[in-house]
């Protein structure tokens, strides 16, 4: 019943481009053509993108005030990369987890989100007319003009920090107590000392609030080890909002799910456009200057949430670690528009 084979262990396999079957309705298997024979994926304002008619016959019964049934005035050309056949793994492994509701936020059902994935890897090509002869297309409500969504980013901070308060590194870093949390005036005025909640020590209050804004950080320490850390949980009252961390594994995770793919994992609010739905994004293109040079269009995967992603009007794209990472997040400050993607209803 498990959708694909186990996820290889060598990242060279999703490289050189070897195609991961998706288990599709009857038992049959994708033969979709491998990766490096699909082209690059296309990126370029330069392209002609395709002229859709905004009718829609859908007939699914989603949240009107949340996703309004309509194709985009026009798709371009897009294509698979690796990075993108990595997060799609991640979002069928997610969505045939028996924990995950059967239908989520805005009544979007989550075996409509789970062959979404399907029919993607299967389509291989993106190619409009397929999409949009394969999928419906829900523009994502916000209320602003034109539905704009204004689209940031965040990346992964790396931090140097000590496993020990020195006085290069001062400032702890907190995960949440199980009970008694104090606000975040009383942890800044050393509610938290003594109990054991110390999980590194930062040189900066500021390094701190910058892992606290991005929700997670890289840290490493004086020996050259270092440990990711991710969102732990937020306390609000006096002082405002603080954020606590807690450890994980190797990887970024999103939600505690995730292991987060720079480009393609998009933090969204829960309430209103469920984890593991699939968009399409028209997403700003910004010069170095910071000038607004036209738009893009990419298929991304709802993988986190954030605590200031809230409502619809906001969705935030993960963009990697360190310094390249917050470069790409510094490009995308700006608004665009989003549809929710899901299987076309005959």
């Amino acid at each position: 019943m498990f959708w694909m084979g186990n996820k290889p262990s060598d990242p060279n396999l999703v490289e050189s481009g070897i195609s991961i079957p998706f288990r599709l309705p009857g038992g049959e298997k994708n033969t979709a053509k491998p990766l490096e024979e699909a082209p690059k994926t296309v990126e370029s304002p330069e392209i002609t993108p395709v002229e859709v008619s905004t009718a829609s016959r859908s007939e699914r019964n989603l949240s009107s005030s949340v996703l309004l049934a309509g194709h985009p005035d026009t798709i371009p050309y897009l294509s698979f990369d690796p990075d993108m056949l990595k997060a799609m793994y991640e979002q069928a492994k997610y969505l045939r987890r028996s924990d995950v509701k059967e239908k989520g936020a805005s009544g979007i059902p989550k075996d409509d989100m789970l062959r979404t994935v399907e029919l993607l890897q299967n389509v291989q090509l993106l190619d409009p007319n397929v999409l949009l002869t394969t999928f419906d297309f829900y523009k994502v409500n916000t209320d602003l003009k034109k539905d704009k969504v204004r689209m940031t980013g965040y990346y992964t901070p790396v931090i140097k920090a000590s496993k020990v308060r020195t006085d290069e590194f001062p400032v702890p870093m907190y995960k949440r107590p199980d009970k008694d949390v104090p606000n975040r005036a009383a942890i800044e005025a050393g509610a938290l000392e003594g109990r054991g909640m110390e999980l590194a020590w930062l040189s900066s209050k500021k390094a701190l609030a910058n892992a606290q804004l991005q929700g997670n950080c890289l840290v490493e320490f004086p020996d050259g080890k270092r440990q990711h850390f991710g969102f732990g949980g937020s306390v609000k009252g006096k002082g405002g909002r603080y954020v606590f961390f807690t450890p994980v594994d190797d990887q970024v995770l999103g939600c505690g799910f995730f292991p987060l793919t720079a480009g393609y994992s998009v933090a969204v609010d829960p309430r209103y456009i469920p984890i593991g739905s699939t968009l399409l994004a028209e997403l700003p293109d910004i010069d170095p200057s910071g000038k607004l040079k036209g738009y893009t269009y990419r298929i991304i995967f709802a993988q986190d949430r954030g605590g200031a992603i809230l409502t619809t009007k906001r969705m935030d794209l993960y963009c990697g670690i360190g310094q390249k990472g917050l470069q790409e997040a510094r490009k995308i400050n700006r608004y665009g528009r989003l549809w929710l993607m899901l299987p076309k209803e005959h």
